[in-house]
């Protein structure tokens, strides 16, 4: 329905990459940067501008390649560095740690004096490009703009970029009209001092406009760009034919529509006015083209009112929650059944979960492809499944399930890890855990309680609070190499900033932001562990001092495999908040999920 699970053999050959040499060699360039981003900036790019995976073969959310005439890299983190491996021809190109050696860094490095270094500047931000622009200086070398990327020269079967239908998205879900929003923002740009804003990352444009389309893979937004005016109107560059009468006068007054290829001259046209954008953001090509408008470079003033979700769309993304949580034990109840049989696999356990989605009848889409790892490949933090990789879950596995829905009401993602064994209750013989399995699950475990239990004051950022998740681990020397938590949209991107939990997450956490909890462990070809709920932000219940608090609420509704829990481990506390926590999940589901799974829940919602 929504995910493929074919072999994505699609790119990386020795012939692209000689291919794309000889393009540079034709261009006089030492050398071109491909990155994973398109024009858009967005973690999703649809199939015809998945530039880096036709280079690479690489598949994941995020990486860069370089190449060179003699050398080729590409920089993944650390969610895909045991990935990279396996879909790259590391005889073509080196795989590097992005947190250690950046592509910047690493292309100076090799760069002699008089080198010109391509860049196509719709692909990369202003802030990217500038990073580049002064490491290769420094070594006398020249980063050049081209017009026309030699990797699309080289894709002649290069797929057609998507035109879907823009949809209205009800102003009762998302708590304010889009005039509404326009007009804030617009006070806020006088007050500037600015006459335009550009949006240049779609997500923003969703938001703003109340609308929704299936441009990309997961995230229901369309691909364009607008211009929000000082008065409140707003110059929409896309294709009329997308955008129906109806959805029009859902927008509301102000709304101008423009085509795509019209944005160049109306950039160019800019004179003695002031133009906003963020330049973390914004690809580099857009300050090119205004060379007569007087440009501010701020923080994106879209993300905060996006990221504090109003009470309309916390309502909605509760219910969306409910209806995630009662498919998602469907499918633990029938994997608890059916995998120590020997005969599932990991496609089939993602398959399931997705059509118990499907059975809501609510599912719009998956909010990501499903991560379903077991045994080793759960070591691969953003393992994705194909027919070549497809693995039996084994008796004594663990199954780590990463999955998440997108509902009308909101955007869900959630982790499990399970031990593949007999049922609870059952008098069966019981599968034996990887050794070390139950202690590591038991300290992620405690690492997410913490988090999910803490209250902080006003101003705390996400850094301040990552800590409470990995302190566990770090008592006996592991840690995990990913962030413990990012912010999560409504029915939007399942990765939204700016707030993040993480050890470079500096924006404060306020009323109202959904962040994912998601601590982890990873053995390295024996067994991977999360643990993953969402939770939003909103002021403690009860005050204790004399500061207001903040606290996290959960959104996410499912057990957690008791199985794997050493309770001697857990503090009093720790058994408190998890069985309160189960004894919720029980109360909300149980009336909702199948005469199957009602015994199923009882038994895996028991206090500790």
């Amino acid at each position: 329905m929504f995910q493929s699970f074919d072999d994505d053999d699609f790119g990386g050959s020795p012939q692209t990459l000689k291919d794309l040499r000889a393009q540079l060699t034709a261009r006089k360039l030492d050398g071109f940067i491909v990155p994973r981003e398109d024009e858009f900036q967005g973690e999703y790019v649809p199939a015809a501008n998945e530039r880096l995976k036709y280079l690479t073969g690489f598949g994941g959310s995020a990486g860069t390649a370089v190449v060179l005439a003699k050398k080729a890299a590409v920089f993944v983190d650390g969610r895909y560095i045991l990935q990279a491996p396996q879909q790259v021809d590391t005889k073509l190109f080196e795989i590097i740690n992005v947190m250690q050696t950046p592509p910047s860094q690493w292309v100076a490095t090799h760069a002699k004096p008089g080198f010109d270094i391509g860049i196509d500047p719709k692909l990369h931000s202003e802030s990217a490009v500038q990073a580049y622009r002064d490491r290769l200086a420094a070594k006398g070398a020249r980063l050049v703009f081209v017009e026309r990327n030699p990797l699309d020269a080289i894709w002649h079967d290069r797929p057609a970029l998507p035109q879907t239908p823009v949809r209205a998205h009800p102003d009762r879900l998302a708590g304010l009209t889009s005039l509404e929003k326009r007009q804030t923002l617009a006070q806020n740009m006088k007050a500037a001092g600015q006459d335009k804003l550009l949006i240049a990352q779609p997500e923003n444009l969703a938001w703003l406009l109340n609308c929704r389309a299936t441009d990309v893979p997961h995230t229901p937004f369309a691909l364009s760009f607008g211009i929000l005016n000082k008065n409140a109107s707003f110059d929409w560059f896309i294709d009329s034919a997308r955008v129906h009468q109806s959805v029009r006068q859902h927008i509301g007054k102000g709304l101008r529509l423009a085509a795509p290829d019209s944005l160049a001259k109306t950039l160019q046209a800019i004179k003695a006015e002031t133009l906003a954008y963020d330049p973390s953001s914004t690809p580099a090509w857009f300050g090119a083209q205004l060379v007569n408008a007087n440009i501010q470079r701020i923080s994106d003033p879209c993300a905060l009112p996006k990221a504090n979700k109003t009470k309309a769309e916390i309502k909605a993304t509760t219910q969306a929650h409910i209806t995630d949580g009662m498919a998602l034990c469907n499918f633990l109840a029938w994997l608890d059944k059916n995998s120590r049989s020997g005969s599932l696999s990991e496609i089939d356990a993602a398959k399931h979960a997705e059509a118990c989605r499907a059975a809501t009848g609510k599912l719009l889409d998956l909010s990501f492809d499903t991560i379903a790892g077991a045994g080793p490949h759960g070591a691969i933090v953003h393992y994705r499944v194909s027919e070549k990789t497809n693995r039996v879950l084994k008796p004594g596995d663990l199954f780590l399930i990463d999955s998440g829905g997108q509902y009308q009401q909101g955007t869900t993602d959630v982790t499990r890890t399970v031990l593949i064994d007999t049922p609870l209750g059952s008098k069966s013989s019981k599968a034996t855990p990887p050794k070390g399995a139950i202690e590591a699950f038991t300290r992620v475990l405690r690492g997410h309680i913490a988090l999910a239990a803490v209250r902080f004051p006003h101003g705390t950022n996400g850094m301040q609070l990552d800590t409470l998740a990995r302190a566990p681990l770090w008592e006996v020397g592991q840690d995990f190499d990913h962030g413990t938590g990012h912010g999560v949209g409504s029915y939007l991107s399942v990765h939204e900033g700016p707030q993040r939990i993480s050890k470079g997450g500096f924006v404060p956490l306020q009323d109202g932001m959904i962040v994912s909890n998601e601590p982890g462990y990873y053995a390295a070809g024996h067994f991977g562990i999360r643990i993953e709920n969402l939770q939003y932000v909103r002021p403690a219940k009860t005050a204790k001092g004399t500061r207001d608090m903040l606290e996290f609420e959960t959104l996410t509704l499912a057990p957690i495999d008791r199985r794997l829990i050493d309770k001697t481990l857990l503090s009093q506390h720790d058994v408190a908040w998890l069985d309160a926590y189960h004894a919720r999940v029980e109360k909300t589901l149980l009336p909702k999920v199948d005469k199957a799974t009602q015994s199923w829940l009882k038994k895996n919602c028991k206090p500790l």
